[in-house]
Formats: structure tokens, sequence, C-alpha cells
């Protein structure tokens, strides 16, 4: 009866730690997915500013769908042409306010986009808000869609 008693006790004292190694591994596991989709993004940026086709089609998913800055709907294959032929061409990108969620194998990425560049020989929209879905196929993660909003409302001032 003593050893069941302490077999017991064991249990009771050790299950929250258990709990919470299950709490830690999974914020872990979280944390390591927003880091690879941060740097993801950085190559995606990168390779977008030195129109880097082959770095774009490791990046994007093959059923890819974007809307631009300029309100242009891309696939996958449209956006790599039109980097490679320089219709689309972006001298800089830069992101601010990024919030990334993760849903287990899809990664939701918004934040605040200021680029110089031209779409078609007209300049791209300077400021604007994206929203990125990425998701985790094979191991790896590919981003599925992007979304820019039209400018970014300013705030009402007052006279």
């Amino acid at each position: 009866m003593k050893r069941i008693l302490v077999i017991s006790a064991v249990i009771v004292a050790l299950a929250p730690l258990a709990v919470g190694q299950k709490h830690s591994a999974k914020r872990t596991q979280t944390e390591n997915a927003a880091e690879q989709i941060q740097s993801l993004d950085e190559d995606r940026i990168q390779a977008q500013i030195h129109a880097d086709a082959r770095a774009l089609d490791r990046i994007y998913a093959d059923d890819f769908i974007g809307i631009g800055p300029s309100g242009t709907v891309r696939t996958k294959p449209q956006v790599l042409a039109d980097f490679t032929s320089h219709e689309l061409k972006f001298q800089s990108i830069t992101t601010s306010e990024v919030r990334i969620r993760v849903y287990g194998n899809t990664v939701v990425e918004t934040g605040q986009s200021t680029m110089t560049g031209q779409d078609k020989g007209k300049a791209v929209p300077r400021d604007n808000r994206f929203t990125r879905v990425w998701v985790k196929r094979q191991g790896r993660w590919r981003l599925v869609a992007n979304h820019y909003s039209t400018l970014i409302a300013q705030p009402n001032q007052t006279k």
C-alpha cells in the first residue's frame, strides 16, 4: 500500500512538469516557425530586388496567387516572368509592424511595406499593408498567397 501511495505522489508531483514541457515544446515550435518565416521573407525581398527567379521559384508555391501593390493579380509563372523580363522591378522594399501567427503548418504574416519600384513602367504604390499566407509542405515553408492593400489611410488630422 505504501508503494502505491509513493507512486501516486510522484505522479501527482511530476504531472505539472510534463504539461509545462508540452506547452514549452509547442511555444518553441511556434517560435521556430516564426523565425523561419522571417528569414524566408527577407530572402524573398532580396530575390525580388535582384530579380532572382531561381530563389523566387524555391520560395513561392506552385499554386501561388498574389495581388500586387498595383492591384495586378499574378500566378507564380507570371511573377517569375515579370521579374525576369524586368516588367516588375523593385529598388527597395522594407517592412514594419510585422506580425506572424502560426497555425500548425500554416502561417499568416501581416504588416506594412514601403516599396520603391515599377510595375510595367508605372511606379508601384509606396506604402501598403500586406497579408501573406505560408504553408509547410514536405518539410518546407512555401508562400501560397500574398495580398497588398491599397495605399495606407492616413489618420484624420484636425486643422
